[in-house]
């Protein structure tokens, strides 16, 4: 019992976890934000570059009218894909590169994605994924897009119908003005709504991620006995050591009743109290820009400081806390 409540996955993932996860190209991403980003890009410039875009259009529509009857399909379609390419390229190309923009941000891209998994063609992986907690979060924001978009398309219509008929009755520029304002109502709703599912799945892609990486008890013990041996944060637990030691000494100093110095390379620190200490005792001693620090400290403190080249060497010899013997 207590075997199982050590592997359960409980505990939050380690900053070790974290960078691991990432170095294999596991990160918190939502698609549904990335292609919130993308129709806010299309919108904006439809909303600030609309009326260049119509009048391209209609100039499109009219040469299309315009051409002689019994002219070679391919020749058609050739002409109208030409001229719509050019009416959707800034849309696009504003939509790709906000979409790698959001991409970046939210972690960038890593080679380990691209590599191909030969598992996920198994078919038998492939139905464990379906069915999976993932493949159901999943097809729950699909099944959330596709109800939503279809009630959203159903409002759109219907709230338009009745603009159908008067149409019929208007020029092909009126027409055109008409169906754009049209589409761009009906691309601002879908802006609002994917708003919605875009906070909603960036929430749950935030969520499975931070389940996906959880860490049991056992597996934090295993990672602090790797990190432990790892000579790189030994080292650097060393030197950390090392300069809170060196902290705790020079707050010592200005307790010091005298400095002997060699008088530049060495300096050692010594305290003594009359009828409470037997000898006077080592509490900081350095040297070269240690030694200089010391000084320093005691020159602001008043601390009366000797030059004894070869006390300095014998007292440098002893550890910090040693008395001097007699």
């Amino acid at each position: 019992e207590i075997m199982a409540d050590s592997d359960e996955k409980t505990q939050e993932a380690t900053p070790r976890r974290r960078q691991k996860a990432k170095e294999k190209g596991q990160i918190a991403r939502s698609r549904e934000l990335t292609s919130f980003v993308a129709l806010g890009g299309m919108l904006s410039v439809l909303y600030f570059g609309g009326a260049g875009l119509l009048q391209s259009f209609m100039l499109m529509t009219k040469k299309l009218l315009g051409m002689q009857y019994g002219t070679n399909g391919l020749e058609v379609f050739r002409t109208a894909s030409s001229e719509a390419l050019v009416l959707i390229l800034p849309m696009l190309g504003v939509a790709f590169m906000l979409s790698i923009l959001t991409s970046i941000v939210q972690g960038g891209f890593f080679i380990k994605n691209f590599e191909p998994e030969f598992n996920k063609v198994n078919p038998g992986e492939g139905i464990k994924r379906i069915f999976s907690k993932n493949g159901l979060v999943e097809f729950i924001k699909s099944l959330m897009k596709f109800v939503i978009g279809g009630l959203l398309f159903y409002y759109v219509i219907k709230n338009s119908i009745t603009d159908y008929p008067e149409l019929m009755t208007l020029e092909i520029n009126q027409i055109v003005t008409k169906s754009g304002d049209m589409i761009i109502r009906s691309l601002f709703y879908s802006f609002l709504v994917f708003f919605v599912i875009a906070f909603i799945g960036y929430l749950l892609d935030v969520w499975r991620f931070e389940q996906s990486i959880m860490m049991s008890l056992q597996e934090i013990k295993e990672e602090t006995k790797e990190s432990e041996g790892d000579p790189v944060v030994k080292s650097r637990i060393r030197m950390i050591q090392r300069e809170l030691s060196k902290k705790r000494m020079m707050q010592e100093v200005p307790q010091a009743t005298v400095i002997v110095t060699n008088p530049t390379h060495l300096a050692v620190a010594l305290k003594y109290q009359d009828k409470v200490m037997h000898a006077p005792q080592i509490i900081a001693k350095g040297a070269d820009h240690i030694a200089e620090k010391i000084r320093e400290i005691a020159r602001e403190h008043n601390i009366p400081i000797v030059e004894d080249k070869p006390l300095a060497r014998i007292l440098f010899r002893l550890e910090i806390k040693d008395f001097v013997p007699a």
